[in-house]
């Protein structure tokens, strides 16, 4: 049983790291490359978690219940991340827009 969950761990690390690669390329602003980065390292940790509860299944330590609430812990968090960062980014837009109208109209 070792074999395959070295594996599993080596496709794990791998698909992990990939993950984290976009996260180096910077953006223009500040505000909007804390949430590429964050979102970038949410799907890392996700993918780290998803083959950590497999490698350790494969292992013959299987225990669901943790890896579960370990992995929806997570999800929640990253659907809520991704939330919060759409209404803050799309309200900065609109005052941005807002001021900019009305600078023109004066």
């Amino acid at each position: 049983m070792l074999l395959p969950s070295l594996i599993m761990f080596a496709i794990t690390v791998a698909f992990t790291s990939l993950c984290f690669v976009p996260a180096l390329f910077e953006r223009k602003s500040r505000l909007l490359n804390f949430y590429w980065v964050g979102v970038w390292l949410f799907v890392g940790l996700i993918a780290a978690l998803s083959g950590a509860e497999q490698t350790v299944m494969l292992a013959g330590y299987d225990n669901p219940e943790i890896a579960g609430r370990l992995l929806g812990t997570a999800t929640l968090c990253f659907m809520l991340f991704v939330t919060f960062a759409w209404f803050r980014l799309s309200g900065v837009a609109l005052l941005k827009a807002a001021r900019q109208l009305r600078r023109l109209a004066y």
